[in-house]
């Protein structure tokens, strides 16, 4: 989980100091809201798992980012992003899962190729799905929630001996993802607004060269009275 706390405590002080409100305003949540949502990250991270004999649930990767999943969502579906948003957490979820089976759970080398694979992949797959920042961060929570419970089922299946909800990097790999499909986004728009700035630029262009085009050919009264009146 140190990779996730190290962002989630780079934006907590940007947050408390005023340097991202603007950001996140833009982006649909108030910052306190914001705040709120990655304290809450934080301490559930550091928080002791739930344990039995053959379960473990994480408060920090499995009940928290469950309830932020939820608020995000609804936020998400109030812009109208819904669908658009369910879709991306599928993918997610679908990647998720893959990866997770196919780097394992037993070594470190393993758990860190899975959150850094989920995280990047997985984030920048949400946004192209969801097509939004709060619907690929929503699917980016929705989706590892849904991928941890699908791998671990099938670990189970094949004979994992504990059944584990939240472990096994998927907190990093859900801020990971966050990070990296809000970034993927604001290059998207800023390429957008960069391509419309300029066809922008080009259309005033053109209207002020045919304006002057057409002042350069109209008629002065002036030069009839010198060379054709009377």
């Amino acid at each position: 989980m140190t990779v996730g706390i190290v962002i989630l405590g780079i934006v907590a002080v940007l947050l408390f100091f005023g340097a991202a409100e603007r950001y996140f305003d833009r982006l649909g949540m108030t910052s306190w809201l914001t705040f709120l949502v990655v304290l809450a990250l934080i301490i559930g991270a550091v928080m002791p798992e739930v344990r039995t004999e053959r379960f473990v649930m994480t408060v920090g990767g499995f009940v928290v980012p469950a309830v932020v999943f939820v608020l995000v969502f609804v936020l998400a579906a109030k812009n109208g992003n819904a669908l658009r948003t369910l879709l991306a957490t599928v993918a997610a979820g679908a990647l998720c899962a893959g990866f997770r089976l196919i780097t394992g759970i037993t070594t470190t080398g393993g758990l860190t190729a899975f959150f850094l694979l989920t995280g990047i992949i997985g984030g920048a797959v949400a946004f192209a799905f969801a097509g939004s920042r709060l619907g690929s961060a929503a699917a980016v929570f929705g989706g590892c929630i849904a991928g941890d419970i699908v791998s671990m089922a099938v670990l189970r299946a094949y004979g994992a001996s504990v059944f584990t909800l939240g472990g096994y990097g998927i907190f990093d790999a859900m801020i990971v993802g966050c990070a990296s499909a809000l970034i993927l986004a604001e290059a998207v728009y800023a390429a957008r607004r960069s391509i419309e700035d300029r066809r922008i630029a080009a259309e005033r262009l053109s209207a002020e060269v045919a304006e002057d085009a057409a002042f350069e050919n109209k008629d002065d009264p002036s030069d009839n009275d010198l060379y054709g009146g009377d």
